[in-house]
């Protein structure tokens, strides 16, 4: 049930800036920075992060499961650096499953060393422990623990992180670099650049069918309405 991660790699071979991503050469990838995969076997989903030429962000993610795939690339600068968080427990798959295994032990206790002892004790115990095994992997498939990264004016969400149990090196090292790049991105613009830029990404990936119309509608409005976009109209 452990996820695996990713490492840093140097083949920039993978990505693909074709149309879907954008028609701008300036874009094309130089080095990549850093590249960090999460990958939850038991729960059929895959996501991979790969910045490149400092700014970008490369983001794929595979669910096995639903057959929601999704690949494009944003311009970090653009990237609220304070996701938001949603932790999900499943805390009534969990109170089934120790209750279960309670009454499995108990059971197994009865059927084998009291005078009760009988051998359909020992099945109802067997099978109590079986069902428990179930309700502790179902509590570990419904619970989720995620960090939502969204656009910084338009507040639409780009990408998501699966959050490790602190002090796991790779996530951390992957966490500070996006949060490094981010900032780096976003001192080499001035804030109407950043609501241009911000605009012109989310219109490109709401064109690939990454969003929907109306978010990126709603985020439109918003960043017309931003003083900074004003001032320069």
């Amino acid at each position: 049930m452990s996820e695996e991660v990713g490492r840093p790699e140097d083949d920039i071979t993978e990505i693909t800036l074709s149309s879907e991503f954008d028609d701008d050469t300036d874009l094309k990838p130089k080095h990549i920075n850093f590249h960090y995969v999460q990958e939850q076997k038991f729960k059929g989903v895959k996501r991979s992060f790969k910045i490149f030429n400092d700014t970008q962000l490369n983001y794929s993610m595979k669910s096995f499961k639903n057959k929601d795939n999704k690949e494009y690339r944003f311009g970090l600068a653009y990237v609220n650096p304070q996701p938001d968080r949603e932790c999900t427990v499943s805390w009534n798959w969990l109170s089934t499953s120790l209750a279960t295994i309670v009454w499995s032990m108990l059971l197994l206790y009865v059927g084998l060393f009291t005078q009760y002892r009988a051998d359909y004790i020992v099945i109802v115990s067997v099978l109590l422990g079986t069902f428990s095994m179930i309700s502790m992997l179902i509590f570990y498939y419904r619970t989720q623990d995620r960090l939502i990264f969204k656009s910084q004016v338009g507040n639409i969400p780009l990408f998501e992180v699966s959050n490790h149990k602190p002090g796991n090196p790779e996530f951390d090292g992957f966490m500070s670099r996006l949060d490094h790049h981010i900032s780096l991105s976003r001192k080499k613009l001035s804030m109407h650049q950043r609501l241009v830029g911000e605009l012109k990404d989310l219109r490109r990936i709401r064109d690939d069918g990454k969003i929907s119309n109306e978010q990126y509608e709603t985020a439109r409005n918003v960043i017309f309405r931003h003083e900074a976009f004003q001032s320069r109209q």
